[in-house]
């Protein structure tokens, strides 16, 4: 696509007919950029193209030609200048100052920095800015490839407002997460979709000086657009003492606080900024430090002033340095300052004359509008985001209540009836169709009394959670007296139990009566009683396992599984509990629903520690990127 930008010449002479146009220069984050010449005044100029795609949206239109107003009205040593602009038959063209030095960032990567030098560009960036945003101008796209070098030596920092033209006060990105303008200086509240400041550019100013100081990105970089995106948004940059403790101690701290997450912590201005990082450049490497490093810093008298050891003049004139919470601070520096304990030393110390390449390239490119399409394009604040766990944690927690509440009161009950008339059987000399429960002791064998029916055997069992115990046939003798064994074992099972006696003639069944048994035991120190509470330790602890696990930005699918099947198996045990404590087993209705529900909240608590460990995941990779 950015190819196209180049192949309508006549439209573009057309449009600019003071203007030769040459050759293609460069391809920057907004399009293409063209070199060309004004005939009268002979004078080489840079023509940079919105790309048409936007060019032809009416806002982008309104928004080109009132920011172009705006850069042409700045005049400064370290802004491009902007001579002209052009709004006609859906071209959108900056005519501006034409910089041959190259940029920041391929003279870094050929040449490296020293110290002094990185300090340098970074006074040089802040007069910059400070220019712009005096003009209510933000850059928010601050990196090496936007500041270049003049004919003269001064850096000037280009490619102001394109991200104001394109998306107006919103920062735009891909659904990928490919940040239109680049991601690997973008400040949080940029990242997160928030208002910006002047602060936000201060942020990306002290992101690249922080590289051109070590080689190394705040955050290291990643080929994940949107884990470069939640690093920046969410996470806290390695301190620059940690990948270059050759630098000065004090230096390193107002770069710290330049990458501040919170924009109230930061420096409130470029000035400011600048101002701190001059004075402390004065008091480490002396008043002259400067000169040797060649490249001028201009146009700025207060930053200027504490760079050649005049800080505490520009504090009485207005430019008082705040510290971190508000006090004064960086000011208080006396005299010069070791390189490398960061101790007041005795005498002026220079620079370490040691140059900074970047150790994995620059990686300062963005997506380029040339090559998306606008409608690609959505809020930053729709991508960068972390899906609220409450939600998720509430459903759980409601789902667990429920299957607690399930587990515990039971759903269905047992029915007594059958086919027995009152009085022609008892058990344990109760008569089962006129009075349940019935009292008997599992101990000791039970005794049943028929009377008028022609059977010739009976059977007894009880149904424990859908299963059926017992029921072995044992014959009448004459007289219809038998003493059934005890269907269950005594030390598994106490409470109520729901029972069936059937009567037998020649192993045909003549007749059936449902039973409710209460059992005299204790209902308490059972084998069943240990089983439960095996196994609900063991369901908890593999709960609280899994839901670490994904909390901690681990795990997966297993994870997820795991939770559902220890959380209903905790609805289980919890059922269990109920059966002994309240001696009345669960029906198969209550295992079912209170499994499901707690096999629910399972669901419901993995994807809230998910989202919780969302942050960490993102962050560890992009960690493990830099690795």
């Amino acid at each position: 696509m950015g190819d196209d930008l180049t192949s309508d010449t006549g439209r573009l002479r057309a449009a600019l007919p003071a203007y030769d146009i040459g050759a293609q220069v460069g391809r920057g984050g907004c399009g293409v950029v063209l070199a060309g010449t004004h005939r009268r005044l002979g004078r080489p100029v840079a023509i940079k193209q919105i790309p048409p795609q936007f060019a032809q949206d009416e806002q982008v239109r309104r928004r080109f030609v009132a920011e172009a107003r705006l850069l042409a009205a700045i005049d400064h040593r370290h802004v491009v200048r902007v001579f002209d602009y052009i709004e006609k038959d859906e071209l959108c063209l900056l005519v501006m100052e034409y910089l041959p030095g190259g940029t920041v960032g391929s003279r870094f990567a050929t040449e490296g920095f020293d110290a002094a030098t990185a300090v340098a560009v970074g006074l040089a960036g802040a007069a910059g800015l400070e220019a712009a945003h005096r003009h209510r101008i933000l850059h928010r796209d601050v990196k090496p490839s936007n500041l270049m070098f003049g004919a003269g030596g001064a850096i000037k920092l280009t490619d102001f407002g394109i991200a104001e033209i394109v998306g107006g006060d919103q920062t735009l990105v891909t659904r990928t997460g490919a940040i239109v303008g680049t991601p690997s200086y973008i400040a949080p509240e940029q990242a997160r979709g928030q208002p910006l400041s002047p602060a936000t550019d201060v942020y990306a100013l002290a992101a690249m000086l922080y590289q051109l100081l070590s080689g190394v990105l705040p955050f290291p970089p990643s080929d994940d657009h949107l884990a470069t995106l939640f690093a920046h948004a969410f996470g806290d940059p390695i301190p620059l003492t940690e990948v270059a403790p050759g630098v000065p101690g004090p230096i390193a701290d107002v770069v710290m606080r330049g990458l501040a997450t919170d924009p109230a912590d930061r420096f409130d201005t470029a000035e400011l900024f600048g101002i701190a990082l001059a004075e402390l450049a004065a008091s480490c490497w002396g008043g002259d430090w400067l000169t040797p490093v060649g490249i001028p810093v201009i146009g700025a008298d207060t930053i200027v002033a504490a760079a050649t050891g005049g800080g505490r003049a520009a504090r009485r004139a207005g430019a008082a340095i705040p510290g971190p919470g508000g006090a004064q601070g960086y000011g208080t520096v006396v005299g010069p300052i070791s390189p490398v304990t960061g101790e007041i030393a005795a005498g002026p110390h220079r620079p370490p004359m040691g140059r900074v390449r970047p150790r994995y390239g620059l990686q300062d490119q963005g997506v380029r509008l040339a090559d998306v399409d606008r409608r690609d394009l959505v809020l930053i604040r729709d991508v960068v985001t972390f899906a609220s766990p409450w939600r998720p944690l509430l459903a759980g927690v409601l789902c667990a209540a429920g299957a607690c509440a399930v587990a515990v009161l039971g759903l269905g009950a047992s029915t007594a009836g059958g086919d027995l008339v009152p009085g022609t059987v008892t058990i344990a000399g109760v008569d089962p169709t006129r009075s349940n429960p019935i009292d008997i002791d599992l101990s000791e064998p039970i005794p049943v009394q028929v009377n008028g029916i022609d059977v010739d055997s009976a059977s007894l069992t009880v149904h424990v959670v859908g299963v059926r115990l017992g029921g072995d046939p044992v014959p009448l003798p004459p007289g219809g007296a038998v003493v059934l064994p005890d269907p269950v074992d005594r030390q598994v099972l106490a409470g109520d139990l729901d029972g069936e006696l059937t009567l037998l003639r020649n192993g045909t069944e003549i007749a059936t009566q449902r039973v409710e048994l209460h059992t005299t035991q204790r209902p308490t120190l059972t084998a069943a009683s240990a089983v439960i509470v095996i196994l609900a330790l063991f369901a908890a602890a593999y709960v609280e396992s899994n839901a670490r696990t994904l909390r901690r930005g681990h795990g997966g699918i297993a994870n997820f599984i795991g939770l559902c099947a220890s959380s209903a198996m905790l609805a289980w045990a919890v059922a269990g509990g109920a059966w002994i404590f309240r001696g009345t087993p669960p029906t198969v209705a209550t295992l079912a629903v209170s499994g499901v529900l707690a096999a629910g909240a399972g669901v419901a608590v993995a994807f809230g520690a998910w989202r919780i460990g969302e942050r960490r995941r993102l962050l560890r990779h992009a960690r493990r990127e830099d690795r």
